[in-house]
């Protein structure tokens, strides 16, 4: 091996050498900054646990306001979550993918038949059929709704809440923020239930459809 061949492996051992330290580096960088992330979203969640904790036990009539507007009441959590993702960075996603046989589109998945019950769409789907979410948006409540059953109501960034009534397997925690086209649930019946609200206003299927 003459000298050339040895300076040459040295330059690509070096170049390696390097390389491996910058790619150590940003994966170090990264995970440092997640733990910082965390760590702030823990301290702010624990401040806003103890705030509303001291607020409500300061008197009744308080414990009564913040029942009325914060228990009973849909907050504009995607203001809030907008607000987050400036100050922190996007927030954990739940994202599922159908199965090849499970059609996923727009309007988040094929129906037969829909008719107006109500304030509510009632939607002829098949049993155990793959419910994706419409808009991407927030979790804010995972219940019981009068006439509807189990309920789960997802605040979109479009600032309408969508209630899914009629599922079952849901993938989603209150509070959980999931995209379009994620799955939420599947049907326990061959109907499922939609409400549109906005601003404490019921929309129609068509009305909302026409605004995305």
């Amino acid at each position: 091996m003459d000298v050339k061949d040895i300076m040459r492996k040295n330059k690509l051992k070096r170049a390696s050498y390097v390389q491996s330290n910058k790619e150590n580096k940003k994966e170090l960088s990264g995970k440092l900054k997640y733990a910082r992330n965390l760590i702030t979203r823990t301290l702010i969640t624990i401040i806003l646990v103890l705030g509303s904790i001291i607020y409500t036990n300061i008197s009744a009539k308080n414990k009564s306001l913040y029942k009325k507007y914060v228990l009973e009441n849909s907050l504009s959590f995607t203001k809030i979550n907008n607000i987050y993702h400036d100050l922190f960075g996007e927030v954990d996603v739940i994202k599922k993918s159908a199965s090849d046989d499970e059609a996923v589109n727009k309007t988040s998945f094929n129906f037969r038949n829909i008719e107006a019950v109500g304030n509510s769409f009632k939607v002829e789907v098949s049993q155990g059929e793959a419910v994706d979410v419409i808009t991407s948006g927030i979790v804010v409540f995972n219940g019981e709704k009068d006439d509807l059953g189990n309920t789960i109501i997802v605040q979109g960034n479009d600032g309408v809440d969508i209630w899914y009534s009629g599922l079952t397997d849901v993938n989603a925690k209150i509070y959980d923020y999931v995209e379009s086209s994620s799955i939420l649930g599947v049907a326990s019946s061959d109907n499922i239930y939609l409400t549109f609200n906005k601003n404490q206003e019921y929309l129609s299927y068509d009305e909302y459809f026409k605004e995305i």
